[in-house]
C-alpha cells in the first residue's frame, strides 16, 4: 500500500481537469509518492448523457441536485420524498421546470447504484495508503456513497476529503457526522496534504500540520459534545503565500481519461490553470454578498514570468490552446507586467478570467493583446447606490463601459444581475428599468437571481446589520441531509433569510427583471453600431427595439462629441475639450447640453454618474 488515489466525483465540470487533485498529485510526484487521479465524473456522465450531465452540473448547484440524487443510496434514515423535493426546493428555484423536467431528473438516480459499484470494483484497493476526494462541484454525497464501499472493502485504507466544501466548520461537521472520513483539509492543502501522506507511508503516527483535522485531534471516535468548540487543534489554515514555489499542476490523468471517453467528440476541452489566490479588492472591501475565498482572503499572485512559463508547458504538454483562470480576480499590476509578456510570448492561448470593471479602453486592448478570450465581469447591477452599498469599487459607469468594451470584440462576456440586496432603495430599479433597453447591442447577462446569503460573506458574519433576519440554511440541505438544524447550520454554505423590514424585492424589481428578459432573448440580434468613415463622417445603424432610425449620420462637432465619449465624460469636461478645437468645430455648454440630453433620449448615448457615455459600438468596415 504505497500509493495514493484521488477521485473527482460527479458533478465537477468535464470540460477541464479539477487544479486541486492536479496541484496534490504534482507535490507528491516531487516527493517521490505515486499518485493517481481518477476522473469519475467521466464514468458518470457517459452513463446518463452529456447534455444531462451538465444540466444537473450547472442548473442545479445552488439547490443541490446532484446531492439529492445520490443521498438516497447512501443514508438509511428516511429523506422527505422526491415529490416533495421537486416542488418545495426546485420548483421554489425555478418555476418554469415541466414534468417532463422532472422525469427526466429523477430517472438519473437508477444510474446511480451501477456507477457506485462498477467504481467500487474497478480498482485494485490493495495498492493504496489513502484515498482523497475533491468536494467542491456538488460532489460531497458521492464522494461519501464511494468511500464507504472502499473503506467495507479495506477498512485500513485512510480516507481524506478536502476542498470547498470542506473548508472551516463545514469541514469539521463533515468529519462529526461521517464515519469513513479520517481526515479533513480544512484550507489550501499544498503543504499540508503531503506532510500527511509521507507520515501515513512511514507507518508513523501522524502529527497534524495547521489546517487538517482527524478523529483523534477532535474528541477521539465517540465525537462528544466537546467536539462543537468553534476552534478544535488544528483547524487553523496554513496559507501558501510565495506561489511560484508550487508545482505545475500535472493534468495526464485527465487527459488521458477524455481521450478514453466515448464524450471526447462532444467536449471542448479547457486547461484550468491559476495566477493568483484571494481577492487585492475584498482585502480592502469585503463585497456584502461575497463568499468565494472563504477564510482565504488574502491576496497573493504569481509572478508574471512564472504564469507564462507555466502556461508554455501546459499547452506544449497537452496540445490545448485554451484555458480558463482559476483567480477570482485579475491582479492589477498585470497589466503593466503579465500582459505585454504574453502578448509578446505569442503562445496562441486564448484565457478566461474574471477582473472587475473600473478598465480603461487601453487595458481592455491590452487583454485582447494577450489572448483575453473570453471575460467573466463582476458587474451584478448598473446601479451606483447599490454598488455602494455592497462595497463592489465600482460604479454603473465602470459597468456600462467595460461591457461595453468588451462586447465590441465579440468575444463571450460572462456576468449576472443580481436584486434584492437588503437596505436597497426601490427607485433605483425604476431608472434601472429605464437605463437597460439601451443596452439591449451588449452582451446580455448570462443568468438574473436574488442576492444570496453565503459563508464567510459579510452578509453571513453580521446579517442583523445588512438588514438580514432568520437566517438558516437553505431549504435544500434539509432534503439532502437527514440532521438536526444546529447540524445543517454547520454544514451549509449557501443560507436563505428574510428581510428585517419585510421588503418583497419583486415588488419593485419586477419591471427591471422583464427587461433583462427582453435582453436575454435578444441575444446579441439586435446592433447599435458606430463606423467612423475617412471622410469624416460618423454612422450609427440601430437596429433594437424602438430605435427611432436606422442610420444616424454624424460630421463636424457632433462627431467629434459623440467620439469623444467613449469614455463617459461630465459636460464641463465635454465643453472644455471643445474649446481647443478649430472654429467651426466648437459648441457652447448650453447647446451642448441639449445635444447630449437629446441622444440620451435617442438611446444611443447614456448618463451616468453625471457623465455622458457614448453607447455604440466601434466596427470597421471591410
Amino acid at each position: 500500500m504505497s500509493h495514493v488515489l484521488l477521485v473527482n466525483m460527479p458533478f465537477s465540470n468535464l470540460r477541464w481537469p479539477n487544479l486541486g487533485p492536479s496541484l496534490l498529485k504534482a507535490a507528491l510526484t516531487e516527493r517521490g509518492i505515486a499518485c493517481d487521479i481518477a476522473y469519475l465524473n467521466f464514468d458518470f456522465a457517459e452513463r446518463v448523457g452529456l447534455e444531462r450531465y451538465n444540466w444537473i452540473a450547472d442548473c442545479f448547484a445552488f439547490v443541490l441536485g446532484g446531492e439529492r440524487l445520490f443521498a438516497t443510496h447512501y443514508f438509511d434514515r428516511p429523506l422527505p420524498d422526491d415529490e416533495s423535493y421537486f416542488r418545495d426546493v426546485l420548483l421554489a428555484a425555478d418555476e418554469g421546470l415541466t414534468d417532463a423536467d422532472r422525469a427526466d431528473f429523477f430517472a438519473v438516480d437508477r444510474h446511480v447504484e451501477p456507477f457506485l459499484e462498477r467504481a467500487a470494483a474497478a480498482f485494485d484497493w490493495s495498492q493504496y495508503a489513502l484515498v482523497g476526494f475533491a468536494t467542491t462541484f456538488q460532489q460531497t454525497i458521492p464522494s461519501l456513497c464511494l468511500a464507504r464501499r472502499i473503506k467495507r472493502i479495506r477498512p485500513e485504507i485512510r480516507i481524506a476529503f478536502g476542498g470547498a466544501a470542506c473548508e472551516g466548520e463545514m469541514g469539521i461537521e463533515l468529519l462529526r457526522q461521517f464515519p469513513e472520513i479520517d481526515y479533513v483539509f480544512l484550507g489550501e492543502a499544498d503543504h499540508a496534504f503531503p506532510a500527511v501522506v509521507e507520515q501515513i507511508l512511514d507507518g508513523a503516527a501522524v502529527e497534524l500540520p495547521p489546517g487538517v483535522v482527524s478523529r483523534e485531534s477532535l474528541c477521539g471516535d465517540l465525537l462528544p459534545a466537546c467536539c462543537e468548540l468553534p476552534n478544535p487543534p488544528g483547524a487553523e489554515k496554513l496559507l501558501v503565500h510565495d506561489l511560484d514555489t508550487l508545482p505545475y499542476p500535472d493534468f495526464d490523468d485527465y487527459f488521458a481519461r477524455l481521450g478514453a471517453s466515448r464524450l471526447k467528440t462532444e467536449l471542448d476541452p479547457l486547461l484550468f490553470y491559476e495566477m493568483s489566490r484571494g481577492c487585492w479588492w475584498g482585502q480592502k472591501h469585503h463585497c456584502a454578498f461575497c463568499g468565494l475565498n472563504g477564510s482565504s482572503l488574502a491576496f497573493r499572485s504569481k509572478s508574471p514570468r512564472r504564469v507564462v512559463d507555466e502556461l508554455r508547458y501546459l499547452v506544449q504538454r497537452h496540445g490545448v490552446d485554451r484555458g480558463c483562470a482559476a483567480d477570482n480576480i485579475l491582479d492589477h499590476r498585470y497589466f503593466k507586467t503579465l500582459l505585454p509578456m504574453l502578448a509578446e510570448a505569442d503562445l496562441g492561448f486564448q484565457f478566461v478570467c474574471e477582473m472587475k470593471c473600473n478598465l480603461t479602453r487601453r487595458q481592455v486592448e491590452l487583454l485582447l493583446s494577450a489572448g483575453l478570450g473570453a471575460a467573466q465581469l463582476g458587474i451584478e447591477t448598473f446601479a451606483t447606490p447599490i454598488l455602494k452599498l455592497i462595497g463592489k469599487g465600482a460604479s454603473a459607469l465602470h459597468n456600462v463601459q467595460a461591457l461595453k468594451w468588451l462586447s465590441e470584440p465579440g468575444i463571450e462576456v460572462k456576468w449576472n444581475v443580481l436584486y434584492g440586496f437588503p437596505k436597497e432603495d426601490p427607485a433605483d430599479y425604476a431608472a434601472l428599468a429605464e437605463l437597460l433597453p439601451s443596452l439591449y447591442h451588449l452582451a446580455p447577462p448570462l443568468a438574473v437571481g436574488r442576492v444570496r446569503l453565503d459563508r464567510f460573506s459579510p452578509y453571513f458574519e453580521d446579517p442583523a446589520a445588512h438588514g438580514m433576519a432568520n437566517p438558516r440554511p437553505n431549504r435544500a440541505f434539509g432534503y439532502v441531509y437527514p440532521f438536526g438544524d444546529d447540524v445543517l447550520r454547520r454544514m451549509a454554505y449557501y443560507y436563505e433569510y428574510d428581510y428585517a423590514d419585510g421588503r418583497n424585492p419583486l415588488d419593485y424589481a419586477a419591471p427591471m427583471l422583464q427587461a433583462v428578459q427582453t435582453w436575454q432573448d435578444l441575444n446579441r440580434s439586435v446592433t447599435l453600431s458606430a463606423y467612423d468613415r475617412p471622410d469624416g463622417v460618423l454612422i450609427l445603424h440601430d437596429t433594437r427595439p424602438g430605435a427611432e432610425t436606422f442610420e444616424r449620420r454624424l460630421t463636424g462637432v457632433e462627431r467629434l462629441v459623440y467620439l469623444d465619449c467613449d469614455a463617459g465624460r461630465s459636460l464641463g469636461n465635454i465643453a472644455r475639450r471643445l474649446k481647443d478645437q478649430p472654429a467651426g468645430q466648437r459648441m457652447e455648454e448650453a447647446p451642448l447640453g441639449r445635444l447630449l440630453d437629446g441622444w440620451v433620449h435617442q438611446r444611443i448615448m447614456a448618463r451616468l454618474d453625471g457623465r455622458y457615455l457614448s453607447l455604440a459600438l466601434r466596427r470597421v468596415r471591410g
